[in-house]
This record gives structure tokens, C-alpha cells and sequence, in this order.
């Protein structure tokens, strides 16, 4: 289903990363808008066909509307703060899923839950010690949360000659866990230990045999939970590959294949004919291997001579570059024909590992083409923490996503931009990558009365996220993962602005010359600030980016385009408006509006039980003091129930209270060709 990228800690791939991230900073700190954030669920996984309580951690998690699993809403009931209850499917199928809140802001980021064929069993947490082991069945999946440094004890039984494997993967649950397993005989001396996140051994006799459970460093708390596979299942085998001859290839085959170890080569030879264009790739790291593909292309002559064309490494750098660090270390190139001729290929990964691979010999770039969808950034913040996003539009607002185009070269052709499956009161305003680029923005306008929701978008095929937050990019490198299709929400809360251009169609302007660009704003009522919006999509560097700035109280204003000074080669670009803007907000008022009604209600409840008291005290038949009683205890609930109601009233009125968020002011898309200087 989804491809995630799962590099094990402290391997190379985390050394290459941090390189990265020093330029990559947090999706979500920047805005500080209410939005849901997810950084974290427990359980992680459970059957189909199960209803399950889901206790989730986060951020503005109010107002639980639904779940999505991947594309499928799922209705919610809360029975308590941060906690929902829900039905599984029966139909859904066994494998990992992208999981998102969907509230009253609208859509979280996605969290990893596991649908299995397997029944669960949980920790109690009270299995610290050997003597208080749990006892658990094979092909049963054991999950828990090491809240205390203390391993975790299970027991099991076990036939002789019987194989059992535990397999457990923390980054593809976004977990912080390094886990270290253990099995061991009823004498305690152990038998197995888990390496690469799998644990294998065969029982030597009828016996119930241990298994701990123990976070590699011992590190406690909510970000190391754990999802663990107890099976009489053998793991399953990698591909194996040998040296051999030199292999033929074509144009239009892919060769599948594994790299072999210690950094040594594949060898393919590509026959081609004068004219024909296509495209060399690997996909290995795209697959979700912690890889490095290295591809050596030479010119082999007849004389069997060998002479340099070029080495791809890595992927073609993104241009403008993200807001992540969209990681992909698999090269690829592009190439057309002048002449007959043959190219040796020769692949290899530089960290020497032995996962597998695909070669791919194209004629022409997929179509569709791979995108990915990332949470943009306010530009210019400064902040070392990398922290979970999401993507929602507030109502009577623009929003946009930032959408990369992976392995983009210079015969790549533009892109436009669109995606379908909308929330109920949302418009895709579209947007565009120009040709041989590699980022552009889409755009998404909501109603004024858009109601809350979220659907997975239709158009845009995966997305990145932030594995777990990340206080300090100094100290730790975050890790990234790659999932489905992106989700779109409607946040309840109105904009405080958005800008729209006077004109949609494509603005035209020599390459030496400059473009008056009218922009209109649209205002909420108690937003009146100044903006300054940055110009997104035009050069590589967005903090260098070119600004359009928006006087206080004005409903109109210009960006001047400076083609000469930008150095825009002719051609066509899509851009973006975005920008900051503080405005002070309430929250909680649907609760407040409904716990303001129930307080009226109450008062007359209370109004009443007194009458009734009165009423029971005056009375002067035999049944005086019975009603007197009943009414007494009336009264007494009808005063708890009205005291009961104006604190609910007092601590949502303070939570209501008026507080500055920060959100971001969005444009719709624009599109300008760059014209080639007339002739004199």
C-alpha cells in the first residue's frame, strides 16, 4: 500500500539526512491556528470486524467527527476526552494504514495502524519481571507501551522442532522504539535475540519458553510503543542475487533485482538507435530501503573500449526546494539519441547492502506523473524543531500544498496541477510545475460555510509527513515518511484573509522586463493588519523570494514582477502568494453556545424543584412530609445540576477567551510565461 522510508539508526542514510535537515524546519510550529496534530495512538493495530476505543495524543483533537483509514470515513463516538470508540470494517483488508483525525479544524496528519488477520494481545505493563511474565499464543500479535525503563515478560508455549519468529519494524509504525527481544529456556539462559527487527529460533522440547521485551536504551514514555508479530511463520527470504555476465536491456523493460554485497556490481548493456529518447532509473530507496544507488553509464564501442557518459548518484536536485527534505538517493537519467550506439550500465549500492531494486528503462515519463504532497511552511521562520502537520483550509480561505514532481529532468514537460475528491464546500483552485522544474503549489478555496470535514484527495498520488517531533534538529535528525494520497479538511475557523489576482488567465512578459500584478484581498471583519506575502515557486531560495506588501485596512494592492533582476529564462512558471497574518480567535464556542443553554435550562429546573418545595411545605394533608422529602431531594439535584453547569459555563468562558493565533494568508495560483526578448 504506502511507500515508507525506513532507515535503521545510526546507518548511513541518518548521516546523509542530517545534512538535509539542517534547511528543513517544522510544518506545524509555525501556524499556530488551531489544527489537529497526531503524535501519537495507542493501539496501533487490531482485526477486522472489531470495534476498539482509540486513545490519541496530540493537538486540538476537539469535536471528534471521524477516522479516516486511507480513503474510508469512519463515524466516531468519544466517550471521553481524547479517546474514540469506532467499528472496524469487516472488509478491511490486512495491512498498514494511514489513520487520521478528522475534527472540528478539520483533517490530522496520519499515524500508521495495522489491520491483521492475527488476534492482539496487549500488555497489562504490570509483566515487569520475569515472574510476572504474560502468557501470550503463537501467531498472536503482542503490542504495548514501556511507560518505566523495565522490560516487558511474555510466555509462550512451544512444541519441539516448532520455528517461531517474532518480527517487529518501529519506523513503519512512526514510533520511537528500538526494540531489543529475547527468548529464553524455563532455566533462563537465553536461546535467540532479535537482529533487524526479527527474531527466529526452533524449540529444542515441549516447553513454555520467555520472551522479553525491552526498549534498546531503556527510554520510557508515550513515543515507545511497540506492535510485535508472534508467529510459526519463517520471515520471509530476501531476494538473492550472484554476480554473473553482463546482462542485455532494453528500452520499456525493468529488470527487478537485488544489489550485491559489499558495494559490488550489476553490469547491463542498452542498445539504442539515432532519435530515441528515454530515461535510465532505479527505484530502490523510492521502494522504502534504506539505499544508495550508484549508476555508472558508459559508451561501450565496438572494439569493446569504454569510454565516461556519466555517473547519477542521486535523484536530480528538487527545484525550488521544499519545505521537507524530500529524501531520494536513486539516480536517474535522461538521454536522446544523436547516434547508433550502446551504453554500459554498471549499478551498485554504496552502502553496501543487499536490498532489492528496479531498473527501469523508459521511453517517456510516467503518466501520470509520481507527485508529492507536503504541508508548506510560513517562510522565513526560524525554529530547530521538526514537528507533525496537517492540511486544512480554513472556511472562507485559501490554503495550498506544496506538490513535488520526483525525478524531473530536462525533457521533463510541465505539469497542471489538480485534484479531485473535495470536501463538502471546497474548490480546487489547481496549480502548475513548469517544464524541467521540480515544485509547484496547488490551492484550495473553502466556503463561508464549508462544513467540517476531510476526504483523501484524488490527483496526488503520495504525500510526507514528519515521523514523530522532534524538539531539537541539532541534537536528533527527524525522520521522514512517505505515505498515500494526501488528505484535504475544513477547519471551522474563518481566515483572516486571501488574496485573488484580478485576472486567472496566463500573464505575459519579455525576459527583460517588468509585470504589474493587481491583487484584491478579501478581509474577515476584525483583520486589518498589514501583509507582506512572499512570491513562492519563482526561485530556488524562498527566503530570498520576491515580496508583495499589503498596506493596513487596504483591500487592494500590487506586485511588481522584475523578470530581468529574478533571472527568469523564458518559459512558463506557476507561483504562489503566502504570507503571515495574526488575528485573535475563541475557542470552544459551540460548547460554550451549548453549555449556556443547558445553564438556562438548569435555572429553570432549580426555579421549579424550589416551587415545588413550597408547594410541599404548604400542603396540609397527611402526605405533607413525603412531599416535602421528595421535593427536598429534588431541589438538592436541581442545585448540583445548576452548580454543575456554570462551572462547565466558567471554564469555557475562560477557555473561549479571545487568544492571537498566527495563520497563513494564501493566493490563488498564478501563471506567468516569460517571453523571449524581442529582436531589435
Amino acid at each position: 500500500m504506502n511507500s515508507r522510508s525506513v532507515p535503521r539508526r545510526h546507518s548511513a542514510f541518518s548521516i546523509v539526512a542530517s545534512a538535509f535537515v539542517a534547511f528543513a524546519v517544522s510544518a506545524f510550529s509555525q501556524a499556530t491556528f488551531p489544527t489537529p496534530a497526531l503524535t501519537g495512538i495507542a493501539p496501533l493495530g487490531s482485526k477486522a470486524g472489531t470495534t476498539i476505543e482509540l486513545t490519541l495524543r496530540g493537538t486540538d483533537l476537539d469535536a471528534p467527527i471521524a477516522i479516516l483509514l486511507n480513503e474510508r470515513s469512519i463515524p466516531v463516538k468519544s466517550p471521553k476526552a481524547n479517546v474514540v470508540s469506532f467499528a472496524l470494517p469487516a472488509d478491511l483488508k490486512p495491512t498498514l494504514y494511514d489513520l487520521r483525525f478528522v475534527g472540528r479544524y478539520g483533517v490530522s496528519n496520519p499515524r500508521v495502524f495495522e489491520i491483521s488477520t492475527l488476534d492482539t494481545v496487549e500488555s497489562p505493563g504490570t509483566n515487569t519481571k520475569a515472574d510476572k511474565a504474560h502468557k501470550v499464543a503463537l501467531n498472536s500479535v503482542i503490542q504495548g507501551v514501556f511507560k518505566s525503563a523495565a522490560p516487558h515478560w511474555f510466555t509462550f508455549d512451544a512444541k519441539s522442532g516448532q520455528t517461531i519468529t517474532a518480527t517487529f519494524n518501529g519506523r513503519r509504525f512512526d514510533t520511537r522504539t528500538e526494540l531489543l527481544a529475547a527468548v529464553s529456556a524455563p532455566t533462563g539462559r537465553e536461546l535467540a535475540r532479535m537482529r533487524d527487527g526479527v527474531l527466529t529460533f526452533t524449540a529444542k522440547a515441549d516447553a513454555t519458553y520467555r520472551l522479553r521485551l525491552n526498549e534498546l536504551m531503556f527510554r520510557p514514555g508515550d513515543d515507545y510503543s511497540y506492535r510485535v508479530t508472534l508467529s510459526t511463520t519463517p520471515p520471509q527470504a530476501r531476494l538473492a542475487s550472484q554476480a554473473g555476465p553482463v546482462r542485455p536491456v532494453q528500452i520499456g523493460q525493468t529488470i527487478q533485482d537485488a544489489f550485491l554485497p559489499l558495494g559490488a556490481t550489476h553490469s547491463f548493456d542498452l542498445a539504442f538507435k539515432t532519435g530515441e529518447k528515454f530515461i535510465i532509473e532505479v527505484h530502490s530507496n523510492q521502494l522504502g530501503h534504506p539505499t544508495d544507488p550508484h549508476l555508472v553509464i558508459e559508451n561501450l564501442k565496438a572494439d569493446g573500449t569504454l569510454t565516461a557518459q556519466a555517473e547519477a548518484a542521486d535523484a536530480p536536485a528538487i527545484t525550488p526546494a521544499p519545505s521537507l527534505a524530500v529524501l531520494n538517493r536513486d539516480p536517474s537519467y535522461a538521454y536522446e539519441a544523436k547516434a547508433d550506439g550502446t551504453f554500459r550500465l554498471t549499478l551498485n549500492d554504496a552502502f553496501g547492502t543487499t536490498h532489492p531494486f528496479e531498473l527501469r528503462i523508459l521511453k517517456e515519463a510516467p503518466k501520470p506523473p509520481a507527485l508529492i504532497a507536503i504541508n508548506p511552511i510560513l517562510p522565513g521562520a526560524k525554529t530547530k524543531t521538526a514537528e507533525s502537520g496537517s492540511s486544512n483550509v480554513p472556511r472562507n480561505g485559501i490554503a495550498a500544498l506544496e506538490v513535488v514532481a520526483p525525478n524531473r529532468n530536462a525533457l521533463s514537460e510541465p505539469i497542471e496541477l489538480k485534484a479531485g475528491n473535495l470536501p463538502a464546500g471546497v474548490t480546487c483552485l489547481g496549480g502548475f510545475i513548469g517544464k524541467g522544474q521540480s515544485l509547484g503549489y496547488i490551492a484550495f478555496q473553502a466556503a463561508a460555510d464549508a462544513p467540517a470535514g476531510a476526504s483523501v484527495l484524488s490527483g496526488i498520488t503520495k504525500s510526507q509527513f514528519v515521523s514523530y517531533n522532534v524538539a531539537d534538529m541539532t541534537k536528533e535528525s527527524p525522520l521522514y515518511r512517505t505515505t498515500a494520497a494526501p488528505a484535504l479538511g475544513v477547519s471551522t475557523q474563518t481566515a483572516p484573509a486571501f488574496i485573488q489576482t484580478e485576472k486567472t488567465d496566463i500573464l505575459e512578459v519579455a525576459a527583460d522586463a517588468k509585470l504589474d500584478i493587481a491583487l484584491k484581498v478579501t478581509r474577515h471583519a476584525d483583520f486589518a493588519d498589514a501583509l507582506k506575502l512572499k512570491a513562492l515557486g519563482l526561485i530556488a531560495d524562498a527566503t530570498k523570494a520576491p515580496e508583495a506588501d499589503i498596506a493596513a485596512k487596504a483591500t487592494d494592492g500590487k506586485f511588481t514582477l522584475d523578470v530581468k533582476t529574478l533571472k527568469l529564462a523564458p518559459g512558463d512558471y506557476g507561483f504562489i502568494f503566502q504570507g503571515p497574518a495574526k488575528m485573535k480567535i475563541r475557542r470552544n464556542l459551540e460548547e460554550l453556545t451549548q453549555a449556556e443553554s443547558d445553564a438556562q435550562k438548569a435555572l429553570g429546573d432549580q426555579k421549579e424543584a424550589q416551587k415545588r418545595l413550597d408547594a410541599a411545605k404548604a400542603d396540609t394533608t397527611p402526605k405533607k412530609d413525603e412531599l416535602v422529602k421528595a421535593a427536598t431531594e429534588a431541589l438538592k439535584q436541581a442545585d448540583k445540576a445548576k452548580a454543575d453547569i456554570d462551572k462547565l459555563v466558567k471554564d469555557l468562558t475562560a477557555k473561549a477567551a479571545p487568544k492571537e493565533a498566527v495563520f497563513a494568508v494564501y493566493s490563488n495560483p498564478i501563471r506567468v510565461r516569460v517571453k523571449e526578448v524581442a529582436k531589435k
